[in-house]
């Protein structure tokens, strides 16, 4: 009984010593975000104008001076939007399926990748003339992905067939892709830089970690992180942090230490950021023996 009180008293003081940290490198993470803002707008400047300098040429080409370096500009363009949205068609057909005076009702069969997600689409759209503006519709969609593990990619797919927004569509997805492969990079080094603190049961493309302490058997916190789309769209990382502890010293927590360490990572959440927030834990929960 008085080891599993020595235990509670360690997970008690590793937490108090969380909530300090907190306090002294508030400044650590001002400085963090003014870099990160100021490399991500450098890198997007310097994409426009590397793209806006590709499509200067065209314009001199428009002039007569070269036609042959349309086929370049164009393949920039594609280079640019994948770079951007993370979204490649790597196939693509198009039908007349009917035609009137005044209406044209093309299949439109469509094939690519969004990082690491394959996809295949069959959708048709109505266009028609009517007093010199045309117009153009969607009135049929169809996709085919394999995200069987991915219950959210599943409603995407399901709402996106019934509301037919083809834009929402590869919105959602250029951003979950994105959140997808940040997780699984991020749980990857963290494994590679804490190969004995840090468990990865399920793989690098799951959505939980496990934290360990050698010098506290039984005692475990397990890293939850959800990548979630919501009923506009909208793409939302939801990590949680779950103790894993034997029932003897569950018990024995009176003070509600392992309560207390979920709400701690939130906050560390807020002021590092994720993979700040679980080095933290690491450092401080999970001896820096395990990092040796």
């Amino acid at each position: 009984m008085v080891k599993m009180e020595n235990k509670i008293e360690k997970c008690d003081h590793l937490i108090s010593s969380l909530t300090q940290e907190i306090v002294e490198l508030n400044e650590r993470y001002r400085e963090n975000t003014r870099e990160i803002a100021f490399h991500s707008s450098a890198y997007v400047k310097k994409t426009l104008l590397s793209f806006q300098g590709t499509s200067s040429n065209d314009a001199d080409a428009e002039d007569g001076k070269t036609t042959q370096t349309k086929p370049a500009h164009y393949e920039m363009e594609i280079q640019f939007f994948k770079a951007i949205t993370g979204i490649e068609f790597t196939k693509y057909c198009k039908k007349t399926e009917h035609k009137t005076d005044t209406e044209v009702l093309y299949n439109h069969k469509l094939a690519g990748l969004c990082r690491s997600f394959s996809y295949e689409m069959e959708f048709k759209t109505l266009e028609s003339e009517s007093e010199g503006r045309h117009c153009c519709n969607v009135t049929y969609v169809s996709i085919h992905m394999d995200c069987k593990k991915h219950s959210d990619l599943l409603k995407l797919v399901s709402s996106t067939e019934k509301s037919m927004n083809l834009l929402g569509f590869f919105c959602s997805l250029s951003k979950y892709a994105e959140w997808y492969e940040y997780r699984k990079s991020t749980f990857t080094q963290i494994k590679e830089k804490y190969p004995l603190a840090v468990g990865l049961p399920l793989g690098s493309c799951a959505d939980c970690l496990v934290l360990m302490n050698p010098e506290l058997p039984g005692f475990e916190l397990m890293l939850v992180w959800k990548i979630t789309i919501n009923g506009e769209g909208a793409v939302i990382p939801v990590l949680d942090l779950l103790p894993h502890v034997p029932e003897q010293a569950a018990a024995l927590d009176k003070t509600g230490v392992l309560e207390s360490a979920a709400l701690g990572f939130k906050t560390l959440l807020q002021v590092f950021g994720i993979q700040g927030s679980i080095e933290n834990i690491i450092q401080s929960f999970c001896l820096t023996k395990a990092s040796d």
